[in-house]
């Protein structure tokens, strides 16, 4: 319903994301290779991001019981921790995750107006470009989610939310 604007935070990180953690998490446990994710989290440099407490023992002990922050965390950091642990077409997903995940969450925004200018002249384009690609390279890795899990088609409507609404920061309830 076009009154109802997709939410991110149940539509992105606690279903976009959720589902390609767990499929990442799948491929990195066949491999053998938790422990090694989990090291190559404690060697990142969390400082310059902004992230909550990034704990590793915590997100790899309890990988199946994630919340919405550590989904955000894991968006903005994963192609840097896997790009050796898993196939190609699941990292080229982490990347348009990454890049998705930065387009919606603006959290600081001066000037209203000028977001939705800038957004009908660039920012749209590149947004539903980026939701295509995620939806591209999701038909590539699992193919069968796109048909069970509606959440992929939700992201498909957020441009025209985000032109209606204004940013989807605002209609989330983060």
């Amino acid at each position: 319903h076009m009154d109802t604007p997709t939410e991110i935070l149940h539509t992105v990180l606690l279903g976009v994301v959720k589902y390609f953690w767990g499929q990442t998490v799948h491929i990195i446990e066949k491999a053998k290779s938790l422990a090694l994710l989990e090291a190559q989290m404690e060697s990142l440099a969390v400082h310059g991001l902004n992230l909550p407490a990034f704990v590793p023992a915590y997100i790899c002990h309890y990988r199946g019981g994630l919340i919405g922050k550590h989904f955000k965390s894991l968006a903005q950091v994963m192609p840097f921790l896997i790009h050796d642990l898993v196939p190609q077409d699941v990292l080229d997903g982490w990347n348009v995750i990454g890049e998705l995940v930065v387009l919606l969450w603006h959290t600081s925004i001066e000037d209203r107006e000028v977001y939705l200018a800038c957004f009908i002249l660039f920012y749209g384009a590149h947004l539903s470009r980026t939701i295509q690609d995620l939806l591209n390279i999701t038909a590539k890795c699992a193919p069968s989610i796109l048909i069970t899990k509606p959440k992929f088609q939700f992201l498909v409507h957020l441009p025209a939310y985000i032109h209606c609404f204004g940013p989807a920061i605002l209609f989330s309830t983060e």
